[in-house]
């Protein structure tokens, strides 16, 4: 086959693998918008206009979390942070209601030996809880 004719099948289906390389980026975008800590490591994430910082311990299989959750920036409404405990299953996950439909969502391993914390935005089906 010519280099042409390979020039023209590529051109010819590159409308079709560019959604995908679009998808592919922002997945790749999602993957590297996830962190993971171990214990007793502290984070600090901003969603929308919403400061958390945190951390965890393993206790009997369970990743008990702690969070301080505050208004982010110069925010004239300024209200007293807020901090929340909870413990997470191995395996489990739960959302912090941020703002607009987005949460801070934060995960435990199968191990219970290390959390993954990210940002979450809205879907248009479904709204961010807790």
């Amino acid at each position: 086959m010519s280099r042409i004719a390979i020039a023209i099948a590529a051109t010819a289906l590159f409308p079709l693998a560019a959604p995908l390389a679009e998808e592919n980026g922002r997945h790749a975008e999602y993957l590297a918008s996830i962190a993971t800590y171990k214990p007793l490591q502290g984070f600090s994430h901003t969603v929308g206009e919403r400061h958390f910082v945190g951390f965890f311990v393993v206790a009997e299989g369970r990743c008990r979390v702690t969070v301080i959750d505050a208004t982010a920036g110069d925010d004239p409404n300024f209200e007293a942070p807020r901090r929340r405990k909870f413990e997470l299953r191995a395996g489990g996950s739960a959302e912090i209601k941020a703002d607009h439909g987005k949460a801070l969502g934060v995960g435990c391993t199968a191990d219970a030996n290390e959390i993954t914390v990210i940002a979450l935005e809205p879907s248009s089906s479904e709204s961010a809880s807790r």
